[in-house]
């Protein structure tokens, strides 16, 4: 288990020294100095996972619709749409190492992930 330990904190540190790590950290310092700003990003961050999230269909449509209205409206502000792209390339990095570690270790996970 040392191993893996030793092992999952480089490939942290790798994923931290990345440029989009790097950007990502600048860009949140800045959002971080306007707590109303600061506080919106997370209100959309929290609807975007409550919607991607909800087991309910039958609003699922309506909300992202209504989801996608309001995401225009607020990547409007440039520090937002970077922001929010950053932070998104970041997740599927972990999502694809994820992945690849699922897919390596062969749990039978056929048909059960899609690899992005």
């Amino acid at each position: 288990m040392d191993k893996i330990e030793e092992c999952t904190k480089a490939l942290t540190r790798s994923i931290q020294e990345t440029e989009e790590y790097q950007s990502f950290q600048r860009l949140r310092k800045v959002a971080d100095q306007d707590p109303e700003l600061h506080q919106k990003l997370n209100e959309f961050r929290r609807r975007v996972y409550d919607v991607q999230t909800s087991g309910e269909t039958l609003d699922f449509y309506s909300e992202q619709e209504r989801l996608g209205r309001d995401a225009a409206e607020f990547r409007k502000n440039e520090l937002v749409d970077e922001y929010l792209k950053t932070e998104l390339h970041i997740c599927r990095i972990i999502q694809k190492v994820a992945f690849q570690v699922a897919e390596a270790i062969d749990l039978d996970l056929d048909g059960v992930l899609d690899p992005m």
